[in-house]
């Protein structure tokens, strides 16, 4: 549970501006914790989700200059503002059968309270008091939602196969829906409950169901026709696209949320796979080799008006739609062979590559607000989860699984 108290809504409030290119880092600083034990693990939290935002210049607590018997709300701004401090966060907490606490941001220039909140949630729950506060401040200086609070699907790699697997977006407390057979490529539901899924587990081929979140019942989906496969969930809820051999050819294919009424919307004499919805669902993004190579080419939700978007490369794969609408990140196979990330604009059709000479990237997947960018990466030896903002800077990595991790997707935001 969560309690705003104040916010304060000055004209000249402090802003992050995020239309521009690189973001000029807010110098941010977090005051020693008071109260209970359980403060210092919020703080942990808080500070690493603040640090991985990539908004945010965290001080070194070494240079801090306050006392350490400053209170929560006396405050000596002179000395904060010594060490160069824009923003100061102070925080308490209290312990019974549940956690509570107070957690304040100040504009040290100004030496004025900007955001106020009460925060409660179970003992082993306080990583989400953290999460909240801070998405509650990139909400303040952005105007845009956070996505701390979020989750990730992907696959867990081991020695006995593949399982879809849920974790915070940060890749803490991962939870395992399915056993490990062969489990591919997770699409979240638009409403967070439920979560499509490619699976060998039929032993007739690679078919799509469907794995509730919470009670994680299995589901058949498309069990039809020698595979069917990507499953991509439109902004409604209400269909997907997959990709499937049902006819003559390999296509994208439109159904229900239910599995009926499937459509064939490609019929080309190239293999198209890999549909991805725009934002509003009016186009369509997806792969097809119908001019020798795959490329990434769009069209309209009936299949019509298609166009061809990438003509840089000769193996553009998995392409994922901004939910803002302007980009669409794809991996692509360079000229060393190695699969790196790319973006391209949906307007002029420019190509800016997010990554380089750091192993294999592939399959990225947006935040929910369009500002981040998850993928697998084997840069670290073994294949993980790592995420980067939109332009390719402030790579961070998110999983540490034992064999390995791939196959990412971002959930959606968290229901109000």
């Amino acid at each position: 549970m969560m309690i705003l108290l104040a916010i304060l809504l000055a004209a000249d409030r402090p802003v992050i501006d995020l239309s521009g290119g690189r973001i000029q880092a807010y110098p941010l600083a977090l005051a020693r914790p008071l109260g209970a034990q359980e403060t210092a693990a919020v703080q942990s939290v808080l500070q690493a989700d603040f640090d991985r935002s990539g908004i945010f210049k965290l001080l070194d607590p070494a240079s801090f200059l306050a006392p350490a018997s400053e209170g929560l709300t006396q405050i000596d701004y002179s000395k904060w503002m010594a060490i160069g401090a824009q923003g100061l966060v102070k925080m308490s907490c209290e312990a019974a059968a549940e956690v509570k606490c107070d957690l304040r941001l100040y504009d040290v220039p100004r030496a004025q309270e900007l955001l106020h909140g009460s925060y409660s949630a179970p003992r082993a729950g306080v990583r989400q008091i953290a999460h909240r506060f801070g998405d509650d401040v990139v909400k303040f200086f952005t105007q845009e939602p956070g996505v701390f609070q979020t989750r990730m699907a992907y696959v867990r790699e081991s020695e006995s196969g593949k399982q879809i697997v849920v974790a915070d977006s940060d890749g803490f407390g991962p939870q395992a829906l399915t056993g490990a057979s062969i489990n591919l490529l997770p699409s979240w539901a638009p409403d967070g409950k439920t979560i499509a899924f490619t699976s060998f587990r039929d032993g007739a081929g690679a078919h799509l169901y469907t794995v509730d979140v919470t009670s994680k019942q299995v589901r058949p989906l498309v069990t039809t026709g020698d595979f069917a496969t990507g499953a991509s969930y439109a902004p409604d809820g209400l269909r997907f696209l997959f990709s499937s051999s049902l006819e003559d050819n390999t296509d994208v294919y439109l159904s229900q949320n239910d599995g009926s009424g499937r459509r064939r919307l490609t019929d080309s004499r190239g293999i198209d796979i890999s549909g991805a919805w725009s934002p509003d669902a009016k186009r369509i993004a997806f792969i097809s080799d119908r001019a020798g190579t795959p490329q990434i080419y769009t069209m309209a939700a009936d299949g019509s008006d298609v166009r061809r978007l990438t003509f840089q490369g000769n193996y553009n794969q998995e392409p994922t739609w901004s939910p803002k609408g302007d980009l669409i990140a794809f991996s692509g196979r360079d000229e060393h062979r190695i699969f790196d990330l790319y973006t391209v604009n949906v307007e002029s059709g420019k190509v800016t590559r997010l990554t380089q000479n750091q192993g294999t990237n592939e399959k990225p997947s947006w935040s929910p607000n369009g500002r981040y960018i998850v993928f697998s990466s084997t840069r670290g030896g073994k294949r993980q989860l790592w995420m980067t903002a939109f332009d390719g800077s402030n790579q961070r990595q998110i999983t540490s699984e034992h064999v390995g991790a791939s196959d990412p997707a971002w959930g959606p935001l968290p229901a109000k």
